[in-house]
């Protein structure tokens, strides 16, 4: 079974910013599965179970906070049995141009404090990720800040855009792999 988790903060002050359009995209996912979340004991997280393109998939969302997502990230894979290597972490993208998605497996965080807490947790970076580029901060901004403040309202729709694609992404990914996805989603 494929894990798929969207990185966000929790609380309703951090629902739009640029921090959660991890979290946005499983809420998608859950939504268009007819679904609805429900917290797992063991670790705290919402989860919920789908099928994806025909397959079996869980989907979860941290309850922590971005910075030690990988306190329930770990005990999921643990109790579901989930290899590094059909974990699927969807999460924002400081070095790729908002509104594209990018696919990868491993590599490092960039300092991104989510991917860092789930990779110390599991020992290992070398899962599936979902990148969503929502560019860097404009003059001196200060990334941190950047990333918890709410998209304009100019880019709404832009950012619904962005939200649907990374949920297709996602769903491309299990159905097909990892190297025929990029092929894919790195074209649109």
């Amino acid at each position: 079974m494929k894990l798929i988790v969207g990185l966000g903060n929790p609380g309703p002050q951090y629902e739009k910013t640029r921090h959660n359009v991890g979290a946005m995209v499983v809420d998608v996912l859950v939504a268009s599965a007819g679904e609805r979340w429900k917290v797992h004991k063991k670790s705290g997280a919402q989860v919920a179970t789908a099928r994806l393109a025909g397959e079996p998939v869980l989907i979860a969302r941290p309850t922590t906070y971005m910075n030690t997502s990988g306190q329930q990230v770990g005990p999921l894979a643990k109790f579901y049995s989930v290899a590094p290597e059909d974990l699927i972490v969807v999460h924002d993208e400081l070095d790729i141009d908002f509104g594209l998605v990018r696919l990868k497996r491993g590599g490092g965080e960039g300092g991104h404090n989510g991917l860092r807490s789930i990779s110390a947790v599991l020992g290992t970076r070398d899962y599936l990720r979902v990148r969503l580029g929502i560019g860097r901060p404009p003059g001196r901004q200060d990334p941190a800040d950047f990333v918890l403040k709410p998209f304009p309202a100019a880019a709404k729709a832009d950012v619904g855009l962005l939200i649907g694609n990374g949920a297709e992404a996602a769903e491309i990914l299990v159905r097909q792999g990892l190297e025929p996805a990029q092929n894919i989603v790195h074209a649109w």
